[in-house]
Formats: structure tokens, sequence, C-alpha cells
């Protein structure tokens, strides 16, 4: 039987759980790769960045898979185990001290600017988006993932039913409040979820920092990913925007690809 993940922040895992979590980062690289070809060509030995790396298991994938791949993480203990990774599996996990809001590379540097499920943690939104764009070659791609408002489900805090769609002052105060006084909520993290995304906010915010073209996760996902009823789905979702409004209500967390 496969044993259920802990409801655990990620830099939070033991070395056990980093290892046995690879195969699903390393698939993850593969499917976020795609996507982005889709809209501008990631070529083979592209320059990847990962912010929020954790133990960089995302960078291993990439370098793995043949990319240049670096990480920022401000956690020293996931930096630490970013380095035991890298000994285990013989390859470069190159994970450096950072923020979203204070990335320690120079201007125009990377092909591809990835994080996955990091911005809804940072402090800072707009400065975390001015960095992603800062270091980004001009026609490349930021990619994030991240929490939702639209959907009502989601997973960073048990025990509040439709957290999703609390007003995000009050999401926010719980989660600060949960963060100190019931930290197993919102899985030990030392910097929960306080940024919730909408379609428009999104892009509002991305096309300020200076992007000029913004895709959602609808936009995409590909017709391959998946068997006959999926591309059924895919193919009704991507048909008008009242259905893609649907699927973001019924699908918890959100994605974005933005060019520069």
């Amino acid at each position: 039987m496969k044993q259920k993940r802990r409801h655990i922040a990620t830099a939070q895992r033991s070395f056990d759980e980093i290892l046995d979590d690879l195969a699903r980062k390393e698939k993850w690289a593969q499917t976020v790769l795609s996507r982005i070809d889709r809209i501008v060509p990631v070529p083979a030995n592209s320059r990847i960045l990962d912010i929020g790396a954790a133990s960089g298991s995302f960078v291993a994938a990439c370098t793995r898979l043949g990319y240049r791949c670096e990480g920022v993480e401000p956690s020293e203990r996931a930096r630490s185990d970013a380095a035991r990774l890298g000994d285990h599996l013989g390859v470069p996990v190159h994970v450096v001290a950072g923020t979203a809001e204070s990335i320690p590379f120079e201007h125009d540097a990377f092909d591809l600017v990835h994080a996955s499920n990091v911005i809804e943690h940072v402090a800072d939104v707009e400065k975390a988006f001015a960095e992603a764009y800062r270091v980004l070659k001009p026609g490349c791609v930021f990619w994030f993932t991240a929490a939702s408002s639209m959907c009502p489900w989601q997973v960073e805090i048990r025990g509040f039913p439709l957290f999703g769609w609390y007003p995000d002052s009050l999401k926010r105060r719980i989660m600060l409040w949960a963060k100190d006084n019931r930290p197993h909520l919102v899985g030990y993290s030392k910097a929960p979820a306080l940024n919730w995304f909408t379609p428009w906010k999104a892009r509002e915010l991305l096309k300020k920092q200076g992007f000029r073209e913004v895709y959602d996760r609808w936009d995409l996902r590909g017709a391959d990913e998946g068997g006959a009823g999926y591309r059924i789905a895919l193919r009704l979702i991507q048909s008008t925007p009242l259905t893609k409004f649907l699927a973001d209500i019924a699908v918890h967390g959100c994605s974005y690809a933005a060019v520069k």
C-alpha cells in the first residue's frame, strides 16, 4: 500500500523522505519543461533557477535531465540536505542562501525561473516577481505554482473547511495564529502561506513588473498528458473563459507562466 505523505513543510522532511519523493520531483520537472516548451523552447543545457529549492530535489532532477540548474533557499538545514543529496546521487546540486525577494544572481542570467509552492509563502509578492523578472533573460519564462483563492479546498492548513474562500486578510490571520499556536495544522512551517491568487490578480501583478505575456495552467497543459477522458475534459476547460473559471473553482492550486 502506498504510504500517505505527511503534512509537513518540505524543508522539514527527513532525508529518507527526500529520497522517496525524488521520482515525483523528476516527473514534475519533465512536466514543467514540456509545458514551457509549448511557448518558449528550453533546450538542453539551458540555465534554470529554482526559487525556494528546499532540499534540492528539483535542482537534482533538472541536472540529471541535462540542464544547468541552481537553487535559492533560505533554510540552512535544507541547503545542507541539498548538498547531501548531491553527494548521494553523484551530481552537483547547487543551492545557495537567498530568498525570492533577494536572489543572489546577476541580471538576465536564466532561461527559466521556477517556483513551486513558494510564492504563497513570501513576505513581498511584488518584490519576488520583480526579482524573477530581473534574473530572467529577455524572452524567457518565469513559472510558479501557488495557493488559489478560487478553490475552496487547499492544502496549506488543516481543519478549516472551505478555507480558500475566506477573505485573504482572515486567511493570513489564521495562518499566523496557527504557526505560533497550532503548528501541526500548517505542517510545522516557519513561513506559512500568506498569499492567494486569482487569475486576474496574478496577471495584474506580473504585468506590473514588466512581463509581457501570461499563461495559466489550462493554457499550457498538453493533450498528451493523460488518457481519453483527460483529453475531453481539457478541451472542454480550454474552450471558454467560463469553463476555465469553473475548473479553477474545482481544482485546488494555480500556476502561471510569464514571459519576459
